[in-house]
């Protein structure tokens, strides 16, 4: 199994004083195994579950929900959204596939198994990334802000800053819910942080820059987005807007 250990994001504090309850740790980034990935997929969120992974793309006229084999990285089945949605951030709860949509404030409910749609939901402002607690969705809208939502009603029940050092943390995206924190990409960086779901503080970053070097020949890609988890195995599979790549990694931090 192939291991390389990834440049580390040191943040540190510019005046030299110290903050040891609000300066995140930096992560350690160690890459376990690469994928196939579709370079046409603009990767908005993904859901991983024994072997197969759930994917969301997007662009306009563009927008679909994905079934994947994570081996070979070929798509098992695609469903397409109404063109005039932009996808965003997908998540199972129980027996239910959620999409968000950008900013047509539109959730879609999918059967995992045949991708039908069960039913939509309305919410107010933009959506961005989707996770899920267990009981609630969650989710980002771009801002420092995290929503949880009840799945039945789809009206909201919290909603959480989050900080970084003390500062509001912004363009939060695509989320995932691991082992009671919340790791989330931050938009035009390929960086993730974890997030304490209790006060909102960032508790570790993550940098991710050296998996892009690991693109090679011609591509596109953009941004680093996506992020599943794997319970098993304790690792996640990472990939971003047009990567030709997923990557399985750890991520390791205190």
């Amino acid at each position: 199994m192939l291991r390389l250990v990834l440049l580390l994001f040191v943040l540190a504090s510019s005046t030299g004083c110290s903050l040891p309850s609000l300066r995140p740790v930096a992560g350690q980034v160690e890459l376990v195994a690469t994928f196939p990935h579709d370079p046409e997929a603009y990767t908005q969120g993904l859901h991983a579950e024994g072997g197969r992974l759930w994917e969301s793309t997007g662009l306009y006229g563009q927008s679909t929900v994905r079934a994947v084999d994570l081996a070979s990285g070929t798509v098992l089945r695609k469903h397409a959204l109404p063109a005039s949605v932009f996808g965003e951030g997908l998540t199972r709860l129980d027996d239910v596939l959620w999409v968000l949509t950008w900013r047509e404030q539109t959730a879609y409910a999918l059967d995992p198994g045949t991708f039908t749609v069960l039913a939509t939901n309305r919410y107010d402002g933009e959506g961005w990334g989707l996770t899920s607690d267990g009981t609630h969705l969650i989710k980002s809208d771009g801002t420092s802000r995290l929503t949880w939502i009840d799945p039945a009603t789809f009206r909201t029940t919290r909603t959480l800053p989050v900080t970084e050092n003390g500062t509001p943390l912004q363009n939060l995206n695509e989320l995932e819910w691991v082992r009671g924190a919340i790791y989330a990409n931050i938009y035009l960086e390929d960086r993730i942080v974890r997030i304490n779901p209790r006060n909102g503080q960032v508790t570790a970053s993550f940098d991710l820059r050296g998996l892009r070097a690991l693109l090679t020949g011609q591509h596109r890609a953009e941004v680093l987005n996506g992020i599943a988890w794997n319970e098993q195995s304790g690792t996640f599979y990472l990939t971003g807007k047009w990567w030709p790549r997923l990557f399985e990694v750890r991520l390791l931090a205190p």
